[in-house]
């Protein structure tokens, strides 16, 4: 199963930066089992609700020619918890892009306060790597954010 963990792309400028949407869902299956009864979203999610942001930033400045995936956490720092309710901004800036992937240094903010940020380095696949890896066509699949896709 994939979880998506952002709303909606709020803000696109391809090649620059993203701003996405996310507000914590009170009944998400995660917030009843990482800890009873203190419910907030792992940091692991979200570093991913950042790689999902940065990566459709990605994707998009590539015109979705190349699979995108997240090779390497460079830095993540938390300084505030996520919890049910909160209206969460992710932003994504690109700082570096190449042949063979880019690096993103993206936020969480919660109105003025900031979460959490993280520098990520993504992977642009070649064709060839997608299909040994099996991962063609795994983060762009079934239209997500339909508008930005390529018909």
């Amino acid at each position: 199963m994939r979880w998506i963990h952002i709303d909606d792309i709020v803000e696109l400028r391809e090649g620059e930066r993203a701003r996405a949407a996310r507000t914590v869902p009170a009944n998400a299956e995660y917030l009843d089992r990482h800890f009873p009864g203190i419910p907030f979203v792992p940091q692991t999610l979200l570093i991913e609700s950042m790689a999902q942001t940065a990566g459709i930033l990605l994707g998009k400045t590539t015109r979705f020619e190349r699979d995108v995936i997240l090779a390497k956490i460079d830095r993540a720092e938390f300084a505030e918890l996520a919890r049910p309710g909160d209206a969460l901004v992710i932003e994504a800036v690109l700082e570096d892009i190449r042949e063979e992937g880019a690096r993103a240094s993206c936020r969480i903010l919660r109105g003025d306060v900031e979460v959490g940020r993280a520098t990520l380095v993504f992977a642009l696949l070649t064709d060839r790597d997608a299909d040994r890896l099996g991962a063609r066509g795994f983060v762009f699949s079934g239209g997500l954010f339909g508008g930005l896709r390529p018909d």
